[in-house]
């Protein structure tokens, strides 16, 4: 019993070490300014140091500012989070507000991870697949437009996430047989190397990306916790094995390039196979042909569903 007594003692200081120490200035609800090393903390209080006199107080979270109740529960995240992670391997300094330039395999991509994302915390992972005529090796036509979406300031600050758009090298093949593997394989360095929550990871991708989305959930479903393909699809065959995913697929009803029932075929396969498909068909009238990606993207709903979306454990 005294071993096991010793044992807790230890690791409880060892928790504590990993947050005590540091020394800040400290500001009341009411505008007081306190110089404090920071103790420790729970949901409630706090318990600070007076740097002047030793002295400890135990304050109220509510009796502090916003910006020091946000900083000790940033703090009690380091503790009781997944622990921490820097980014490693291919993706070491690679976490600079930027979309920087990287390759893999067959392909070359580029990855964007704000330079504010903690390692103490774990992240949702994007992907997005551009669509026929972004290919090639230039490695900067498949940013355009959509991805730069992802990291905009707004939109960003309200979903932090590491991204990747990797570039077909041929159009003409599309998004199948390796290069479809080397982003699958992307993807899991990532899990590998950065601080991401493996149960948040989704896909979405425009026309020959549609396709390839589609291709992506039947090769490793058990990888992805959501998806949005647009006027895409994909052999009815799968739906079985996709089942589970929850998706959210876009077409257009006039669209001439991809047909509509190239959705409207594996939709209706995952609704028999009683799958989490939603399905939203613009109409002729609303003038939409292929460019569902337009009133896709720029509907705040299909977003707020996509990151709210937790792969089941299983």
């Amino acid at each position: 019993m005294k071993s096991f007594n010793l044992i807790c003692i230890w690791l409880f200081g060892s928790l504590t070490n990993l947050i005590a120490n540091e020394v800040r200035e400290w500001e009341s609800s009411d505008g007081k300014i306190l110089k404090a090393e920071f103790i420790s903390a729970n949901e409630r209080v706090v318990t600070i140091r007076r740097s002047t006199d030793g002295r400890r107080f135990t304050i109220p979270l509510d009796r502090i500012s916003d910006k020091d109740r946000d900083w000790v529960k940033e703090k009690l995240e380091e503790i009781k989070g997944p622990g921490k992670k820097e980014p490693s391997g291919i993706f070491k300094d690679r976490l600079n507000d930027e979309w920087e330039k990287m390759e893999f395999g067959s392909l070359k991509f580029r990855f964007w991870g704000g330079d504010k994302l903690r390692p103490t915390k774990r992240y949702p992972f994007v992907v997005f697949l551009h669509g026929r005529g972004s290919g090639g090796s230039d490695n900067e036509k498949q940013l355009f437009s959509v991805p730069r979406k992802f990291t905009s300031k707004n939109f960003y600050k309200d979903n932090p996430s590491f991204l990747i758009a990797p570039q077909c090298p041929d159009d003409n093949r599309g998004w199948r047989g390796n290069y479809i593997d080397d982003v699958i394989k992307i993807v899991k360095e990532a899990i590998e190397h950065l601080p991401v929550d493996k149960n948040r990871i989704y896909i979405t991708g425009v026309s020959m990306g549609g396709f390839g989305t589609w291709e992506a959930l039947s090769l490793a479903p058990e990888l992805f916790a959501a998806a949005v393909p647009i006027c895409g699809g994909a052999n009815p065959s799968i739906a079985k094995k996709i089942k589970d995913i929850p998706i959210w697929t876009h077409h257009g009803e006039a669209d001439e390039v991809v047909k509509v029932e190239w959705t409207r075929g594996i939709v209706d396969a995952l609704e028999r196979a009683k799958g989490n498909i939603k399905y939203t068909e613009y109409p002729k009238e609303s003038g939409i042909k292929h460019d569902a990606w337009k009133p896709c993207y720029n509907n705040a709903e299909v977003f707020d569903w996509m990151f709210s979306q937790t792969r089941k454990k299983g």
